[in-house]
Formats: C-alpha cells, sequence, structure tokens
C-alpha cells in the first residue's frame, strides 16, 4: 500500500509538473529554430536566434547591445541580495537573541509592511529618491528592492538564529567575544542555510523584478526584464529571437541558484557540530 501511494505521488508531482517541463523545452526548441510546427516541432535549425550575444538586437533599438544590460540587472540583483543578507542578519540576531523595549512592536510591524503591495507604494517611492537624489538610479532600486523585502527576511533569519542553543554564546561571551564578535565568528557560520535561503529569494524578486526598475529606472539604464518588454511591445514579434532571448535570461538565476543549494540543504546542530 505504501509503495502504491508513493507512486501516486511521484505520478502527481509529475503531472502538476508537465506544463512547466512543456515551457522550458518550447523555449530550448524555439531558440534554435527557424521556426515551429504544431508548437515544438522545429522546422530548420539555427544559431541567428542567438546573434545577440555578439551582435547589436536587431529589433529596431538601434545598436543596443545585451551585454550592459546584463551588467546592470547583474548589479540590481548582486546589489540587492548583498544589502538584504547584510541587513536582516544584524536584524534576525537583533530580535531573536536581544531584549530591548519594543521588540515585538519591531517584529510586528514588519509583517504589516509585508502585507501592504509595493505597487500602492510607487509614488512614494518616487518621491523618496528624488529628495534623496537617487531617482533612475541602480542604487535608488536597490534601497527599494531592499527595503520591501526585509520584513519576511528578518523573520526567516530570526527562525534560525532561534534555532542556536544560548549556551553557544553564553561560552563565547565568556572567552571574551563581544557581540560583534559573536555574531560574525560563532552564529554566522551555523545560520548559513537561512542566509542561503534569504540570498536566493533575494536574487531571484530582483532579478524579476519588473515594475519597479521600469517606474524608478527608465532611460538609458535598463535591465533584462524591461529589455524583453520592449522586445515583445513591438509590432511583429520574432518569437524564436524572444524564446531566446528569455532562455538567456533565466541561465544567471539557474547558475545562482546551484552554487547556493548546498547551503540550503545543509543542517547544524545542537553544539554546533554537523551531521
Amino acid at each position: 500500500m505504501g509503495r502504491v501511494l508513493r507512486y501516486l505521488a511521484y505520478a502527481a508531482i509529475a503531472l502538476m509538473s508537465l506544463p512547466i517541463v512543456i515551457m522550458v523545452a518550447f523555449l530550448v526548441v524555439a531558440s534554435f529554430s527557424t521556426r515551429l510546427t504544431m508548437g515544438l516541432v522545429p522546422a530548420g535549425l539555427t544559431l541567428e536566434n542567438w546573434s545577440f550575444l555578439w551582435a547589436p538586437i536587431p529589433w529596431g533599438l538601434g545598436r543596443e547591445y545585451v551585454w550592459p544590460t546584463l551588467a546592470n540587472t547583474l548589479m540590481y540583483a548582486g546589489g540587492s541580495t548583498v544589502l538584504r543578507v547584510l541587513l536582516v542578519t544584524l536584524a534576525g540576531y537583533a530580535v531573536s537573541r536581544i531584549s530591548f523595549r519594543g521588540r515585538l512592536f519591531v517584529l510586528a510591524f514588519q509583517m504589516v509592511g509585508r502585507v501592504v503591495p509595493g505597487a500602492g507604494l510607487l509614488i512614494g517611492m518616487y518621491f523618496t529618491l528624488y529628495y534623496l537624489g537617487l531617482l533612475f538610479t541602480i542604487p535608488g532600486v536597490v534601497l527599494i528592492r531592499t527595503a520591501m523585502g526585509i520584513p519576511m527576511a528578518i523573520w526567516i533569519m530570526k527562525g534560525f538564529f532561534d534555532g542556536i542553543p544560548w549556551e553557544l554564546e553564553w561560552a563565547a561571551m565568556v572567552d571574551g567575544c563581544s557581540r560583534l564578535q559573536l555574531w560574525r565568528r560563532v552564529l554566522l557560520p551555523l545560520v548559513r542555510p537561512g542566509i542561503a535561503a534569504v540570498a536566493v529569494f533575494a536574487f531571484m524578486e530582483a532579478w524579476e523584478d519588473f515594475i519597479y526598475v521600469y517606474v524608478l529606472l527608465p532611460g538609458e539604464t535598463k535591465v533584462m526584464s524591461v529589455l524583453i518588454q520592449r522586445l515583445i511591445a513591438t509590432e511583429v514579434i520574432d518569437y524564436p529571437f524572444l524564446a531566446a532571448m528569455s532562455l538567456f535570461y533565466t541561465i544567471p538565476p539557474l547558475v545562482f541558484y546551484v552554487l547556493t543549494q548546498k547551503h540550503l540543504v545543509r543542517v547544524t546542530l545542537v553544539g554546533g557540530v554537523k551531521r
């Protein structure tokens, strides 16, 4: 009976994954095809759809190359990831291990901030960046994306810090560690799975972001999501070329996930001993 239930679970997972597999297969096949017949059957193979890697994008956008746009996207996603991880590891440690007045209010207020939709705050974000002199700049949208992701990330890191025995902290402080040394040398290595989880969420949210960068980063400084949207908003859409660009767009987050997944499955135990 248990084996039958296991096979049924596998079948259900495979069935739910089928639409995603079909979409990915379409992107791969279409990106190397001159055109498709019957949806997934290539009429001919070509590398011309990938010409944006070595030549300007031929869609009436002038002499526009994909590499500066990719660099902007990496700076946006990477900056958002680093800044969020730094802030929430400090904040998560504070709300988990330090007793201070207003601690419960801070935690509750963070969840309220998560409930408010980001799109409803765009006008306020626009004028905030304007008065800070950061409007239409990558550092400006990095700050906005980081601020919007901090509430949930603090709760994630708090949960990981809560799981660390107090005996480790007491022993480190008896040995002469300051709060900052304790956080950096003792606790951070034990919460690497939490850091990896926060980093993955931060990178993916920034990488796939459209509305913030579309409103707050117009002009010459473009990111990949806005570039693909501009390619779609043409009178005649070259779907094989668009498929190649979309597949190229998915490679960096996939590489980032592969590099961080080993930390996501690592388990730390009581006493700091791994097993």
